[in-house]
């Protein structure tokens, strides 16, 4: 079980790596222990006791075993009896399992839907001021003609944000929800093809989540370092 977490990737492997090494090592601590201390302590400690001399509790219990034992041996006779039964229920477990992780969505955090999407720009390093300036306002063009667009607000240069005076950032606020037909993903999907036309500039969109791994503002939506 712990095996695909330690050679998980990408920041989901990342996070739970040190979980992962954290229970191998537990698990194997406690195997160690369990062969080696307990039947030791064991020895030592406990003592036989006849049926007449137990207490109440284990006589409680004891019946409570005894009962599930029982339920447990119908079960396995009736298994047994319907052999064939039994291995259809399990070849359609494993096709039904199979079928929905195929179309159950997948990810680390679900995508949220929030109404507003994120930029980030960036062209060559040798590009001037004036060119920047210019390159991103044909994306902001872009981007206001789409009809799920509300408003937006550009920046570009070196601040607290932009490390480079190459990047730039575009904060897309959509429309309400129940005013537009698209989500956030497909309006990112529709956008995508038309700014990747301008020449000179890349722009890399994703939606604003409420729940991230970092803080930081990047080309993706997830940032590991």
């Amino acid at each position: 079980m712990l095996i695909p977490l330690l050679f998980m990737g990408d920041v989901v492997g990342r996070l739970f790596r040190e979980f992962a090494v954290t229970l191998a090592v537990t698990i194997l601590v406690s195997a160690f222990i369990s062969l080696t201390l307990t039947p030791m302590m064991c020895s030592r400690l406990l003592r036989h006791k006849s049926e007449k001399e137990q207490s109440r509790f284990y006589h409680a219990t004891e019946r409570f075993y005894t009962w599930v034992i029982a339920k447990y041996g119908i079960t396995l006779q009736w298994v047994l009896r319907y052999r064939t039964a039994t291995l259809l229920v399990t070849l359609a477990t494993l096709v039904l399992t199979l079928v929905m992780y195929i179309y159950i969505p997948k990810g680390f955090f679900p995508v949220q839907d929030t109404g507003g999407l994120l930029g980030i720009s960036e062209a060559p390093q040798t590009i001037s001021f004036s060119a920047m300036a210019e390159r991103q306002q044909q994306l902001a063009r872009i981007v206001l003609q789409d009809p799920d667009v509300d408003s937006l607000a550009s920046f570009i240069g070196v601040d607290g944000t932009n490390m480079e005076l190459n990047s730039g950032r575009l904060q897309i606020n959509l429309k309400p929800r129940d005013e537009r037909k698209s989500t956030a993903l497909e309006i990112i999907r529709r956008l995508q093809p038309k700014v990747d036309q301008v020449q000179g500039i890349q722009l890399f969109l994703q939606p604003l989540q409420d729940l991230t791994v970092e803080d930081r503002v990047s080309r993706t939506q997830y940032q590991y370092t």
